[in-house]
């Protein structure tokens, strides 16, 4: 028998909890999805058909669900378009069986002509289909969080959730809230952006029935003189090159700017040098600026204009660790900030 399996959302049990989780949710996380089309009038599978199915197969990580839907275009009575939609869910179920899918990890289902992909009456090959979505069933709950600026004034805004299938970006509204749906016991990082303010990231993992501390993101304002000390954006020893891990902070920083256009920023090399300061014309000096060079090309590869950006090597003068002790102490060391120069809209005359 062919076990039950869900792929939209099920159900929203509101819950009474002292934290941000206000109900939870049914669904699947999907793994991929794949279609396979028909001849019309046909519920043979062709050669290519085989062959997605087969890679599907194929590609089964962990215990994965596959959830299967057959439909038709338009042509001929409703009656007959689901009873050949039926056949080519099953023709496509014993294939995939046949190439070794476990018959209790799948549901079928067949929709005839009422959900069709061209909205057409004539003979459309991309209504003649089968999708087949395979995924890991999986909890999640609906998460609600609060933007504010550091003196606790709410604060409209965005939030980007993060996990390994997972990425989704919502709106805050005049009071700050925004609502997430979020997997449980899975890490999420969260990247809180407002306008005029710096933004923060941080990992979160939720837990059924496990309060969860009120999650108030305070964000500082960006205003002229401040500057951020950029978490996670670090670089490999003596070079120019990001390290592997600090890859993904640029997307954020180009995100930070894509957010409050009214900033014009200096981007601040540094370097791990614990010895006399170096000044112009040193190797130290020429590599924070280089550093410094690579996140302004970045930014403006990616559409921010020159206008907004400077950049500024400052040697080993400011260090955040000056006499650093183990890996981590110089890594910090090996940074860009940002520096806050202007605040106002790009041109505004006094």
């Amino acid at each position: 028998m062919l076990r039950p399996f869900i792929f939209l959302f099920l159900s929203i049990l509101p819950l009474i909890l002292p934290a941000q989780v206000i109900g939870y949710v049914d669904s699947v996380e999907v793994h991929r999805t794949d279609t396979i089309y028909f001849e019309f009038g046909s519920d043979v599978l062709d050669e290519a058909a085989i062959s997605a199915v087969n890679v599907l197969v194929t590609d089964r990580p962990g215990e994965l669900e596959l959830y299967l839907e057959g439909h038709t275009d338009a042509v001929g009575s409703g009656q007959a378009n689901d009873d050949l939609a039926r056949r080519r869910s099953e023709r496509t179920l014993a294939s995939v069986l046949a190439a070794g899918w476990p018959e209790t990890a799948v549901e079928i289902r067949h929709f005839g002509e009422n959900r069709l992909a061209i909205r057409s009456k004539g003979k459309e090959r991309l209504n003649r289909r089968v999708l087949l979505r395979s995924g890991m069933p999986r909890r999640y709950a609906r998460f609600r969080g609060q933007i504010t600026s550091t003196d606790g004034t709410p604060i409209p805004g965005g939030a980007i959730a993060r996990s390994r299938y997972l990425k989704d970006t919502v709106r805050a509204d005049d009071q700050g809230y925004y609502e997430l749906i979020l997997p449980l016991e899975m890490g999420v990082r969260l990247d809180i952006y407002a306008k005029g303010h710096f933004f923060k990231s941080q990992m979160l993992v939720l837990s059924e029935g496990k309060p969860t501390p009120p999650l108030v993101t305070k964000l500082s304002p960006a205003v002229v003189g401040s500057k951020m000390d950029v978490e996670d954006l670090y670089f490999v020893g003596n070079q120019t090159n990001l390290l592997l891990e600090s890859a993904p902070t640029l997307p954020r920083l180009l995100q930070f700017m894509q957010t409050s256009p009214e900033l014009r920023i200096e981007l601040s090399g540094h370097v791990n040098n614990p010895s006399e300061p170096q000044g112009p014309g040193t190797w130290s000096y020429n590599l924070a600026i280089n550093r410094a060079r690579v996140i302004y090309d970045y930014l403006i590869k990616f559409g921010i204009p020159k206008e907004r950006l400077t950049f500024k090597g400052y040697s080993n003068w400011e260090m955040v660790n000056p006499k650093p002790k183990n890996a981590v102490d110089m890594r910090a060391n090996r940074r860009v900030e940002i520096r806050v120069l202007e605040t106002r809209e790009l041109g505004a005359r006094n």
